[in-house]
């Protein structure tokens, strides 16, 4: 499979993703810092749970409907709302008016819009794709994903404090040219048959087989250990754009710096851009290396060892303000991410059963939203707590997280050792 055998959706829908990815990663990351500092911490915790809530309900939303109108359809809705709340964010962050408390409402909105438009995007790529062509777009939608991390921190950076009204109207134009490029270019991949108008006893019997697999789902231990266990881990680098980005931005002070023998001023907000780039960096350039260094290494320890690695790293972000100190810590966290991201993923298909894999896996994209939940109310808690403590708090989340990773490790283990003697000759017994 090459390139230029690519649908032309997916190549459209991968140039848009890279720059929309661009523009969002030069604002998003430094959310937490920009409302902390117009409506406080407390109410910065609030706000930000809201709108994880909003993304998760506009994802449920535009899931159920992209299967029964279309994925275009929803796909231009959703550009449209998004647009729309661009431009009045923009509107509440310009030179004539400025209300963060509006900004934050028409934030919620903008996330409910985008957690719409998720769903159909995905599924249209999945629609337009075989297996073989598949892994050729994701690994390029994998790449063009970092390097719009690495891209989008240094203009956030840079930009987000003293041209955040330029930063907007910039989003504002490429959320207009994606809704255009969908209404002019996009070919709709999914015609849904017309369904049959369902009787109330079939609308219950839907109802209960699917509270009945998801009551199924959470009676598995197992699982429920991985999906809490990943929520504690992934809320430690969630909290690096908001208590630590907050905390990074009060008490690291606007000052000259130098780096190679450059002079350069540098504050908390830039400080929150480079150790994002640093990571995005480093996952892009060390994968390969790091999984073939601890090849050798049985899964459990290096999972395990990773993890504490990751843990230890991003409670220190919690209370040291040393810029070299903080730049040799993330590269130490990153090799620790690296080390244990590919076995956590690859022990999700070990969990699931195969006749219930789409629940499963249902439930696992919940873990990104709890962890922002956490990382959420971290920062109303960092508002009480000395950063110090903060420091501990997480190294405690991170343990209890790669305790339970410990658990599911282990006895994954044991259930291929009895899978393994089970299958044994009887001759050889």
């Amino acid at each position: 499979m090459k390139l230029k055998d690519i649908h032309p959706n997916v190549k459209l829908r991968l140039a848009m993703q890279f720059i929309g990815s661009l523009m969002s990663m030069a604002v998003i990351p430094f959310l937490a810092i920009y409302f902390s500092q117009k409506i406080g911490a407390t109410q910065t915790g609030i706000i930000l749970i809201i709108i994880v809530i909003s993304g998760v309900i506009g994802g449920l939303i535009g899931g159920h409907i992209s299967d029964r109108i279309g994925r275009k359809k929803i796909m231009m809705y959703a550009e449209i709302g998004l647009l729309l709340s661009y431009l009045f964010i923009t509107l509440c962050n310009s030179p004539w008016f400025n209300s963060p408390y509006l900004s934050a409402g028409f934030f919620i909105i903008n996330m409910f819009w985008g957690g719409m438009f998720q769903p159909a995007a995905q599924a249209m790529i999945i629609d337009v794709t075989n297996s073989e062509s598949r892994k050729l777009v994701f690994t390029i939608s994998y790449w063009l994903g970092n390097l719009a991390t690495a891209i989008g921190g240094i203009i956030g950076a840079f930009l987000f404090k003293n041209y955040l009204f330029e930063l907007f109207i910039g989003i504002s134009f490429i959320s207009l040219l994606s809704v255009l490029m969908t209404i002019f270019l996009i070919t709709e991949t999914y015609i849904p048959e017309e369904p049959a108008k369902p009787s109330n006893q079939k609308q219950n019997w839907a109802l209960k087989e699917m509270f009945y697999s998801f009551s199924t789902v959470l009676k598995d231990k197992l699982f429920m250990f991985y999906i809490i266990g990943g929520v504690l881990i992934l809320s430690l680098e969630q909290s690096l754009t908001n208590y630590i980005g907050i905390r990074l931005e009060k008490d690291i002070p606007h000052q000259l710096s130098t780096f190679f023998n450059i002079d350069f001023m540098l504050d908390g907000t830039k400080m929150l851009g480079f150790l994002r780039t640093e990571n995005t960096i480093l996952v892009v350039l060390l994968s390969s290396v790091i999984l073939f260094a601890f090849k050798k290494w049985r899964d459990r320890w290096t999972l395990v060892t990773g993890m504490l690695i990751f843990s230890i790293c991003f409670s220190i972000f919690a209370f040291t303000n040393n810029v070299l100190i903080l730049f040799i810590v993330m590269f130490i966290g990153t090799i620790g991410e690296l080390m244990y991201v590919p076995i956590k993923q690859a022990m999700l298909g070990e969990i699931a059963p195969p006749n219930a894999r789409s629940t499963y896996m249902a439930f696992n994209s919940m873990t990104l939203y709890g962890a922002m939940v956490v990382s959420s109310l971290l920062i109303i808690i960092g508002e009480w707590v000395p950063p110090i403590y903060m420091g501990g708090l997480l190294l405690l989340l991170g343990l209890t997280g790669t305790f339970l990773y410990y658990i599911v490790t282990k006895t994954l283990d044991l259930r291929v050792s009895e899978k393994n003697e089970s299958q044994v000759p009887v001759s050889q017994l």
